[in-house]
């Protein structure tokens, strides 16, 4: 009698390990790399609209905040964000540390998910013509959950091996 109820209960605890194991895989699935270079150009999107207009502090760090890690968010006002009149607001550059770089959203996009995180990416050839110069190599932004929402959290030159 003893045997079978340990049986049962290690038969439900399986089960419900299971059933959460798959819960959170289904959650990792339903963000798709659609979504998340949608969720990285209406980032950049508000990047670019600080400049418009000098504004409170506190609604800076509200809009980045949406779409940004925390430490990201406070590296970038560090790095970017002045005193204006009227309030704060960023100047726009060229070469502003912790901006998304100007991807062109379409097959020269690459977007893959890697342990636990989105990975969008373009290779740049060094190109001089047009408004915006590039150098060569990889240019790249990576997403994380931070308190279960999909954020920005680094804006680098390299991505994993594994990617390219």
């Amino acid at each position: 009698m003893a045997k079978s109820k340990l049986f049962i209960l290690v038969l439900i605890i399986g089960l419900v390990s299971a059933a959460c194991g798959q819960v959170k895989q289904t959650q990792a699935s339903t963000f798709t790399d659609k979504q998340a270079m949608a969720m990285v150009k209406e980032a950049f999107q508000t990047q670019v609209s600080l400049s418009e207009k000098p504004q409170p502090m506190e609604d800076i760090e509200k809009q980045l905040n949406e779409s940004f890690t925390e430490e990201l968010t406070s590296s970038f006002i560090e790095d970017n964000v002045v005193m204006a009149e009227g309030g704060y607001m960023t100047f726009g550059s060229d070469f502003a540390p912790h901006y998304i770089p100007f991807f062109s959203y379409d097959k020269s996009t690459n977007v893959d998910y890697k342990n636990g995180k989105w990975y969008i990416w373009e290779e740049r050839t060094g190109e001089d013509e047009g408004p915006v110069s590039t150098a060569s190599g990889v240019e790249a932004v990576v997403l994380t959950k931070e308190k279960g929402n999909w954020k920005v959290a680094s804006i680098t030159n390299e991505i994993p091996d594994h990617l390219k």
